[in-house]
């Protein structure tokens, strides 16, 4: 009797829904471009698809390099990355506003991931957000470099031919 109970307690586990099953996020992009140093903005909508409110709802905001060699530390490119919701009825749905600042160059996802906050549901991802970063321009060094190099010259030209004047005139 107490292993027929076990087993159905057990399938009785396995077939009840949780509660995050039900929480579904999507991001209004899936693609952005900026370079180091720049902010790009975009927003996520949590959606609750089950008939049950879903209690103490949170989103949370993560960074991942698609380079193994570019460490990434989320908390630099947000300091707002969790955002607690409340309470889910059913059917309903909440916008929020992301804003990130890149920091490393690169290739990256950025996507929001939802969970309640017993932890009992499961967690549900957003589609990825595929962002590419570029460094910073820097100054164009090939345009530089002659002014470098000819007003120099063009001065030591003009002071050989002073020279070379005074000494026929004198």
């Amino acid at each position: 009797m107490k292993r027929l109970l076990l087993v159905f307690l057990v399938g009785a586990a396995v077939l009840a829904p949780s509660a995050g099953a039900s929480l579904a996020v999507k991001l209004d992009q899936s693609s952005v471009s900026t370079r180091i140093g720049e902010k790009f903005h975009f927003s996520s909508t949590v959606r609750n698809l089950g008939p049950h409110p879903v209690p103490d709802v949170v989103a949370h905001l993560n960074i991942v390099s698609l380079d193994p060699s570019v460490y990434v530390d989320p908390e630099d490119w947000s300091s707002h990355r969790t955002r607690y919701l409340g309470t889910l009825g059913a059917g309903e749905a909440r916008r929020i506003q992301w804003t990130v600042q890149a920091v490393n160059s690169g290739h990256f996802v950025v996507y929001v991931a939802v969970v309640d906050r017993n932890g009992q549901g499961s967690v549900t991802a957003s589609n990825p957000l595929a962002t590419t970063v570029a460094q910073k321009r820097r100054l164009n060094s090939s345009g530089v470099v002659p002014l470098a190099l000819g007003i120099p010259a063009v001065l030591a030209l003009g002071l050989v031919l002073v020279r070379r004047r005074r000494r026929s005139l004198i």
